[in-house]
């Protein structure tokens, strides 16, 4: 069973949790600094393609410095065949935020076959709103490479935060260091020590890292949804006599989530998620089997959604029954 741990958040995977409602993939590494993953579509050939985020003081802290460094890294969606570009970023007066792309070496190139030096990756330095501000909005352009389109996904991440709690520390500048001089054909290389994700561990990565300390977010890219076992009575197996059940999980701070039965057999309902990034709902049951699509949506632009394992209404369920041994005579 998945269990979410607000502090620290160790080791995030992508997608959701105990009843997966989606799994979604930035490329092939771990994602321990993924904050978020927001997809987007290439529809056309030469056409550019935006996705909206926000940040906000809430669940955003600025570095040492008083700004936050930000990586976003674009791949395309394991069903397409587009090759995604981060192309420009855009404030909200339509201003262009100056960002940098990493090239990898042109040893790396050669070893991996790969057709471009350009990283997948950029990353941006911006100032945060302040305490009691509304929040900053931005607008991420990707487009293809190729006259190819189809759907990509644009992965946040914290340079430096090496193990993933949403913090950049001095102990992840440390590991950084640890690892200097790695690439990624190298045994021991690590994909989050690699801040600016050009395939090397160089003086580069620690410095942006070290700039970034102190850097933290709350918003995450996983979420739980959890059957309270006190509404599963009888035997354990999602078939309940109680008309209204209990869900329980984790989700970003502050993030809406909505429960919305697909046939049409139950209201539904919607809660918010408390700052300590746990939530508790009651949802009413229609007569049957009812399966919901839950969707979650944070405050930085995240949406996640998918369906759960059905919970079934029965006045009367299957219950455990104890039976005596009888010796064998």
């Amino acid at each position: 069973m998945f269990k979410f741990q607000a502090q620290p958040r160790k080791s995030r995977k992508p997608g959701l949790a105990v009843d997966t409602l989606e799994d979604r993939r930035v490329l092939s590494a771990g994602m321990g600094s993924t904050f978020a993953i927001v997809p987007g579509t290439v529809a056309e050939a030469n056409k550019v393609s935006t996705v909206d985020v926000k940040l906000d003081s809430t669940h955003f802290t600025a570095g040492n410095r008083g700004r936050i460094t930000l990586g976003i890294d674009v791949a395309a969606d394991p069903s397409s065949s587009v090759k995604p570009v981060v192309s420009a970023i855009k404030s909200a007066n339509g201003r262009n935020v100056a960002f940098q792309h990493s090239r990898y070496s042109q040893a790396l190139v050669k070893a991996q076959g790969m057709g471009t030096p350009l990283s997948s990756a950029v990353t941006t330095t911006v100032q945060l709103p302040k305490a009691g501000k509304g929040p900053a909005a931005y607008q991420v352009q990707v487009k293809g490479a190729t006259a190819d389109t189809g759907g990509y996904l644009l992965g946040f991440y914290l340079p430096g935060d090496v193990d993933g709690d949403g913090v950049v520390s001095k102990d992840d500048v440390a590991a950084i260091a640890s690892k200097f001089g790695r690439s990624s054909t190298d045994d021991g290389y690590s994909f989050d020590a690699d801040a600016n994700r050009d395939g090397k561990i160089d003086a580069k990565d620690v410095r942006m890292a070290g700039q970034n300390i102190g850097a933290r977010t709350t918003i995450s890219p996983v979420t739980s949804v959890n059957l309270d076992p006190a509404s599963d009575t009888g035997i354990s197996d999602r078939v309940t006599d109680q008309r209204n059940v209990k869900f329980t999980g984790a989700a970003s701070p502050d993030a809406t989530i909505t429960f919305t039965e697909i046939d049409g057999k139950s209201p539904g309902g919607s809660t918010t998620v408390g700052a300590d990034g746990q939530y508790s709902i009651d949802v009413p049951l229609g007569d049957g089997s009812n399966t919901f699509k839950v969707t979650t949506a944070d405050a930085f632009g995240q949406s996640i959604s998918g369906g759960i394992a059905a919970v079934t209404y029965s006045t009367n369920p299957p219950k455990v029954v104890n039976t005596i041994p009888t010796k064998a005579t």
